[in-house]
């Protein structure tokens, strides 16, 4: 009897190793899940804050240029007044209508390039957490 009491005991005593280790592992996949999910979840936030700081970012810098274009309205009126003919008043609006058109273009040119800036910035959290998971990338 004891020979089968030996017998019997072997296969109880490896399978807890086995559930020890399986144990183990999943409570290290669990870990890394969790791990995964933070690291997801803070570079969501931080790509969010960056969203909103770069809106911002591009709302001032529009206002600015409404602002410049106000002030550029307001000293074409005060010249229309001092204009001593109908053909400086032309000249005026002609040049006016030019110079808004010329800042405009580059209004625009600039808040093109800052907005691809902000939105590479705020993306670049969120790109570098999903990289880190491509195949051949996780850990």
């Amino acid at each position: 009897m004891t020979a089968k009491t030996t017998k019997a005991a072997a296969p109880k005593t490896e399978t807890k190793t086995e559930v020890a280790t399986v144990a183990t592992e999943a409570s290290k996949t669990v870990s890394n899940a969790t791990q995964s999910v933070s690291n997801l979840f803070g570079a969501c936030f931080s790509a969010g804050r960056k969203t909103i700081e770069g809106v911002i970012e591009v709302d001032k810098a529009l206002y600015g240029y409404a602002k410049d274009a106000v002030g550029s309205y307001a000293t074409l009126g005060k010249e229309t007044m001092q204009a001593k003919s109908i053909n400086d008043v032309i000249d005026l609006h002609v040049a006016s209508a030019h110079a808004r058109v010329e800042a405009n273009a580059a209004n625009t040119r600039e808040v093109i390039e800052m907005t691809r800036e902000k939105i590479q910035d705020a993306y670049a959290p969120v790109k570098e957490v999903i990289d880190t998971y491509r195949t051949g990338n996780a850990a």
